[in-house]
């Protein structure tokens, strides 16, 4: 039974029967085309032990909401519980183009369905069946599909970006060209899929199933062996891993040497003894990431690695280049980081809390729910800094370019 919820009344009409009754709701939200579920009633006296009552009620696609009601004989003395099983059975439903944005179609049955060029944005598929569903060029960003089956489904040029498809049936499936970024195929089953010109930048591959006949880019493969297979000692030298999610990846001693990891997600990846010399790291995620003494890597991605993992509060760090740098959740508070260069960097969420950043180039740096009470920002260079969120309490200004390119002093 999907979890979309209804609220029941429940009356008598007379000693010997109860009237129960109910509202149907569309399960997408306007201005989306109205959807309505079938309806089976059920009824136990122990909550353990249902029992349907009365005939199911058909769904529709089209028209407004109606009340449902169904009467049920009781004795006198009778305790009994009632629920409503809510149904999507929309088996080769024609859907092409449909609004069906935020719909909840939770556990439903949508074999087979024609839903070329949907928008299905925010939609809620969890353990639905897409089995053979035309979904190409359909939007699904942000789509829940977990444990959904989209077996032999066509997803060609469809748009999964931040799409959840943990333990999701993906086999024998069409999506190539289409963009699959920030993804999550956890666990998904991709035995026979193509996924030729997929875009998969930052998408979770962990525990993901493949054979000899899943398609998908060489760099993808790799991507693949090394979350699922671990590569350590292994030769990657000059191997493109950029916008790759390698988290929790085993990479020691890897030779990673020219390997292109920039913006790599390596959250809780070992880089125990890797060689990263020369290797392209700009924006790499390196929060939670194993370093050791062996690790061989510049000085100013080994700082960047040690502002997320073990802090630099208090530090004196005048004058350093930490522009390009996933800095998100660092500690900096207290820190000398006059005229350090943070261009383009991420700080969302980061302490900088009584900061000296006199003279600090902050240039398009993502300053997100960052914490820079009382720091020092005479003159910083903000311009076009995200500060979305950014507490500033008691922050010094002085000739302090902002965001929108004003001056500002205090």
């Amino acid at each position: 039974m999907a979890q979309r919820s209804v609220t029941l009344e429940v009356d008598s009409t007379n000693r010997s029967q109860i009237r129960v009754a109910w509202q149907s709701r569309s399960v997408v939200p306007s201005p989306g085309l109205p959807i309505f579920p079938a309806y089976q009633a059920h009824s136990s006296i122990d909550l353990t032990n249902w029992v349907p009552i009365g005939e199911k009620l058909t769904g529709s696609v089209g028209g407004t909401n109606r009340t449902f009601s169904i009467v049920r004989g009781a004795g006198v003395d009778e305790m009994a519980f009632f629920r409503i099983e809510s149904l999507i059975e929309l088996p080769e439903a024609e859907l092409i183009g449909e609004n069906l944005g935020e719909a909840d179609f939770s556990g439903g049955n949508l074999f087979g369905a024609e839903l070329f060029a949907a928008n299905l944005h925010d939609a809620k598929l969890r353990g639905a069946d897409l089995s053979g569903a035309d979904l190409r060029f359909a939007v699904l960003t942000n789509a829940d599909l977990n444990g959904a089956s989209l077996f032999a489904a066509r997803l060609v040029r469809a748009d999964l970006s931040f799409a959840e498809m943990t333990n999701a049936d993906l086999s024998f499936a069409n999506l190539d060209g289409a963009t699959l970024f920030a993804a999550s195929l956890r666990g998904a089953d991709l035995r026979f899929c193509v996924l030729s010109d997929a875009d998969l930048s930052f998408t979770s591959l962990h525990n993901a199933k493949i054979d000899g006949h899943t398609l998908f880019d060489a760099k993808w493969k790799t991507v693949w062996e090394i979350v699922n297979q671990g590569a350590t000692d292994r030769n990657l030298q000059r191997a493109d891993l950029s916008f790759a999610d390698i988290s929790e990846a085993d990479l020691r001693r890897a030779d990673l040497r020219g390997a292109d990891l920039s913006a790599a997600f390596a959250v809780r990846t070992d880089l125990s003894g890797a060689n990263l010399l020369t290797a392209n790291l700009r924006f790499i995620d390196l929060r939670a990431a194993k370093f050791d003494t062996n690790t061989l890597v510049n000085a100013k991605t080994r700082l960047i690695w040690q502002i997320v993992n073990e802090g630099v509060s208090g530090r004196d760090l005048h004058g350093l280049d930490l522009s390009e740098a996933v800095l998100a959740e660092g500690n900096l508070r207290s820190a000398n980081l006059t005229n350090v260069n943070f261009s383009q960097s991420f700080l969302n969420f980061a302490d900088l809390s009584g900061a000296d950043l006199t003279g600090a180039t902050l240039l398009n740096a993502d300053l997100t729910s960052a914490n820079l009470t009382g720091a020092n920002l005479t003159p910083a260079n903000l311009r076009g800094a995200d500060t979305t969120d950014t507490d500033f309490s008691a922050a010094v200004f002085s000739n302090t370019i902002m965001p929108d390119g004003s001056t500002r002093s205090k």
